[in-house]
């Protein structure tokens, strides 16, 4: 499998193997002693997938599982979801979105203690709202995740669209390289012609 190729339910295998795939260096924060934990959280993220892949659609509220519900705050890319509303939000916006397919590229998921562990990725979510709209999302998620009553769940996430900070305006693609996107005045055109630095 090549570097940086999507993922979803069905090629998310091992947390060696998504080491492997990353388009970068692995933290050098991963401790073995919570290699099980690592293993669990993919684990979590496989099943997610699976859930928004192939059951959202026809069950939202199952999606309720993935999540502490009442313990949830909540970065959303329209706006912040403070604790004690998610479950609100994800009753409106999973509907709205669900007929939809996901994928990560660069998942790594980190356990910082056999209850605590956190995940970074770039996520794409395409499909076609309920009112008929088509949609094709791909944005940076930060996760953070809680293993409560033998079940891992999230109770935080951070999701972003880059910024072309000249134009002020959200790249929905992701393809924005932040060497050149960076630049809001002059030397912005100078930075076009010299391309991606690092």
């Amino acid at each position: 499998m090549a570097v940086g190729e999507w993922k979803d339910e069905a090629n998310l295998t091992t947390v060696e193997a998504l080491h492997n795939d990353l388009s970068y260096t692995p933290s050098s924060y991963h401790d073995p002693a919570f290699a099980e934990q690592e293993q669990e959280i993919l684990q979590h993220y496989k099943d997610w997938a699976y859930f928004a892949n192939f059951k959202f659609k026809v069950d939202p509220d199952q999606g309720h599982n993935f999540y502490d519900l009442g313990d949830v705050l909540y970065y959303d890319l329209m706006g912040v979801v403070t604790r004690g509303s998610f479950g609100a939000h994800f009753d409106r916006i999973g509907p709205y979105f669900a007929n939809a397919h996901i994928a990560f590229k660069d998942l790594e998921v980190y356990a910082t203690s056999p209850t605590s562990g956190w995940s970074s990725m770039v996520q794409r979510y395409w499909g076609k709202s309920t009112d008929g709209v088509d949609f094709d999302f791909t944005f940076r998620i930060t996760g953070i995740l809680q293993k409560k009553d033998g079940a891992w769940r999230f109770v935080h996430e951070h999701v972003s669209f880059p910024v072309d900070m000249k134009t002020q305006k959200a790249d929905f693609s992701c393809g924005l390289e932040a060497s050149v996107a960076l630049y809001i005045g002059k030397d912005r055109d100078q930075a076009e012609k010299d391309g991606k630095a690092y």
